[in-house]
């Protein structure tokens, strides 16, 4: 069983807030055959096709950013510096705002994954970086991979054992060859800053430039080449116990215990080289109050370390390289050879660590303690039975997949979604001009480092919350599961747009990586667009009508594009379903009122079937999902009785959200994050703990019976019986398995251990129907003579 996310924080300092939250995983994906999706390339008698025609209405501002046009490309221009919405007629984009139709897909498409517990494959697959080091247990973990300790006496009290700290980072200078990328080691030593040479014929420059706390290193001295007197080997050197003084209370602190430190020390250096001195390049690390070490590297070649290329792009990725290191490595600095601002240059040394085989790096960074990536990543943290990409689910057999390794074959969608066009006369702008922008409030990426908020928490208290490394079985965790947004009520102006003083009006005017101006439209704005769908089965029709049906209640939204976390976006649609009679359509040009034929002429029983397929599709899932999904004391009958679902509807709820306050993010400034509170559940944020009938315990489900239904069965256009003989094409065979292509499109696979040895793939055969299931479809077939 999956682990579950704790059900109350009893302790109210302990919950964190958020403008998100997430629906569970299941605790297995319903599956779907492969041999039972359709061929492609033929309406299939007992599947639908047709239509759904949609009417959208904007319940708060929306706003969905238009692309480049090939000459804002060509000039380099950034997308967040263009406030456009998105349009497609140049010349109307200021009265006819369109949504894109694969935006729509992408919310349809999300939902269904959801409800018809699919596969959550698209997950950052990256190992985020230690960040805030404040837990004791997570800083133990983080130091353990940089420091190993030991115990030396007391050099005053020799019956008296005290630490001794050595590093475990190795040293050494990035070389480019071959467009890949190599450390030579080096040795590497201490050096005290009133050592560090300078030129006395000029004035002694600052160590540091900038202002604190964003000071760094002055070039005069970085990386600039040095002679040292330095250990020939590694000595303990003990320091003696620090304290400080606050200075409003007046009360000591102690700055660190006696300790050892081993290291190589660097006695003397000189700019110019002499009898005994080692050449060495000066590198100078953060400041930090009381430092007074820095660092030279000794310019030899120990051995040689291919960097793999993951590491050299991880570095380099955004999330990775800090605004301090742009502005300690700028471009240009000390050479050309460096790219960009906090990239590596080739000859840079660099800090790094080995993983255990000794031979292979791990990671590097710019620092003794370095920025180091976690063990695992989010997607690490999928179990593996939500992530086989060798099963086929709802959401993949309705919107298609890419083959990949473990599928080599692709399939295509069976749903297309148009752009939904604007049919709302005059002006639709939020701020009543197509003119005006707006500036919003920053919004950063998603932080899966806060883990507090992302990954299944079992405890409330600091010390015992599970992370991305390697924890005891008890503490293993899982990510918490789709990620969606709360709605906002009566959303204004204000709550959108940043609050900006007068003094900065002219910064955010200059280019800025963070903020952005928009074009929202208001609420109440009205678009149409319709979804074609083809062979889908009533149980894949039902999921998006599913979701359709409860997109038009008064209680709940969908969201759609930018400015989710403010509120924006939500919006409600209304449904037509208009089914196609493929063979009708095909048989007759004309009807018998000499009109043409359409396949679209008779709607009579479209309402029956519409409630027949949602049906089908709560009893196909209530049927297929893992026991411990269901709530607690007894199986579902209905969609909406499966705790995960509660989960979603209350997400989607927009007549009824939670307070702004609760849905707000927490801020660094009044310190919100220091202790990593936790984020709970959609069920304890809404106020309905009693809702919360999630199964904790596999125990408590191994008496309970399987699930019962009254749900009727959605009746199949065709009924088969045992017995009945049929035309198939032989479309595979692998020794004894042989897959027959039936003509309505659907893919059986038996066992013709006599049959085998002669049929041939592409042959027209014969079948037998040999078993039918309860709706009248079939089940298995043999070759017939």
């Amino acid at each position: 069983m999956n682990p579950r996310h704790i059900k109350e924080i009893t302790d109210p300092n302990r919950i964190a807030v958020a403008p998100y939250n997430f629906v569970e995983l299941p605790s297995k994906i319903v599956e779907i055959k492969e041999e039972d999706l359709p061929q492609q390339n033929i309406y299939s008698k007992n599947r639908y096709t047709g239509s759904i025609q949609c009417k959208l209405t904007t319940e708060s501002p929306l706003y969905i950013r238009c692309g480049l046009t090939k000459e804002e490309f060509a000039c380099g221009a950034e997308s967040k510096d263009l406030p456009n919405f998105f349009y497609t007629e140049p010349e109307f984009k200021h009265l006819k705002p369109v949504l894109p139709g694969s935006s729509l897909r992408g919310m349809i498409h999300n939902l269904v994954e959801i409800i018809s517990f699919s596969k959550i494959t698209k997950v950052i697959n990256k190992k985020p970086f230690y960040r805030s080091l404040g837990d004791k247990a997570l800083k133990e973990i983080y130091s353990s991979n940089f420091i190993e300790e030991s115990k030396l006496a007391h050099p005053n009290n020799p019956s008296k054992q005290i630490p001794c700290y050595r590093s475990k980072v190795h040293t050494g200078f990035i070389r480019v060859r071959n467009n890949g990328y190599i450390i030579e080691e080096c040795g590497y030593g201490r050096i005290d800053r009133v050592n560090i040479p300078y030129d006395i014929t000029k004035p002694c420059p600052p160590l540091y430039l900038g202002k604190k706390p964003g000071v760094f290193p002055n070039w005069k001295y970085q990386h600039q080449n040095l002679y040292v007197d330095i250990d020939a080997n590694e000595k303990n050197y003990f320091f003696q116990r620090q304290v400080t003084t606050d200075r409003r209370t007046g009360k000591q602190k102690e700055r660190h215990q006696d300790i050892y430190l081993r290291y190589r020390s660097v006695n003397s250096a000189s700019l110019r080289q002499s009898s005994g001195m080692t050449a060495a390049t000066l590198v100078i690390t953060g400041d930090m109050r009381y430092k007074h070490l820095e660092f030279v590297f000794l310019q030899e070649n120990l051995k040689e370390y291919q960097i793999p290329r993951e590491v050299i792009q991880r570095f380099h990725d955004d999330d990775q390289i800090t605004k301090w290191q742009e502005d300690a490595f700028p471009k240009g600095k000390p050479n050309k050879s460096r790219k960009n601002d906090g990239h590596l240059r080739d000859g840079e040394p660099v800090f790094f660590l080995l993983n255990e085989d000794g031979e292979t790096i791990r990671f590097l960074g710019r620092a003794q303690m370095f920025r180091l990536p976690y063990d695992l990543s989010p997607y690490d943290l999928i179990p593996e039975n939500l992530c086989d990409r060798s099963k086929t689910d709802i959401a993949e057999a309705i919107f298609g997949y890419v083959g990949g390794q473990e599928r080599k074959e692709c399939r295509a969608g069976r749903v297309f979604f148009s752009d939904a066009v604007c049919t709302q006369p005059g002006n639709v702008w939020l701020q009543g001009d197509f003119e005006k922008t707006l500036t919003p409030k920053i919004l950063g990426s998603p932080k899966p480092t806060t883990f507090q908020h992302y990954l299944v928490q079992t405890r409330e208290k600091p010390e015992d919350l599970q992370h991305y490394s390697p924890q005891k079985k008890e503490y293993q965790t899982t990510i918490r599961g789709h990620k969606l947004y709360w709605h906002k009520q009566n959303l204004q102006i204000a709550d959108i747009e940043a609050g900006i003083k007068k003094s900065d009006v002219n910064k955010i005017e200059k280019p800025s990586s963070q903020h952005t101006k928009i074009k929202p439209i208001k609420v109440g704005v009205q678009f149409t667009f319709d979804i074609h769908f083809e062979n889908l089965t009533d149980i894949e029709l039902g999921a998006i009508l599913w979701i359709l049906q409860k997109a038009a209640e008064p209680k709940y939204c969908l969201s759609l594009g930018m400015g989710k976390p403010l509120g924006m976006g939500a919006v409600k649609i209304e449904h037509q379903l208009l089914l196609s009679n493929r063979q009708e359509r095909y048989s007759k040009l004309f009807s018998s009122s000499h009109q043409w034929l359409s396949g679209e002429d008779n709607q009579s029983k479209t309402d029956s079937i519409l409630t027949d397929c949602i049906n089908a599709f709560e009893q196909f899932i209530v049927n297929n999902i893992h026991l411990d999904d269901h709530p607690e004391g007894h199986n579902a009958v209905k969609l909406n009785e499966i705790p995960r679902i509660k989960m979603l509807l209350l997400m989607l709820q927009c007549d009824r959200p939670p307070s702004s306050n609760d849905t707000r993010y927490m801020t660094i400034e009044a310190k919100e994050y220091i202790n990593r509170p936790v984020l709970p559940t959609p069920f304890q944020v809404m106020g309905e703990l009693g809702q919360d009938k999630r199964r904790f315990r596999n125990t408590s489900n191994v008496n309970l019976p399987k699930p019962t239904t009254n749900i009727p069965l959605a009746k199949a256009s065709q009924q088969f019986k045992v017995g009945q003989i049929l035309d198939a094409t032989v479309s595979n065979i692998k020794g004894v398995k042989v897959t027959y292509q039936l003509p309505d499109g659907i893919k059986k696979t038996t066992e013709e251990h006599k049959a085998a040895k002669f049929l041939e793939a592409g042959q027209n055969v014969k079948v037998k129907i040999t078993a039918v299931k309860d709706d009248g479809s079939i089940k298995n077939v043999k070759y017939h003579e």
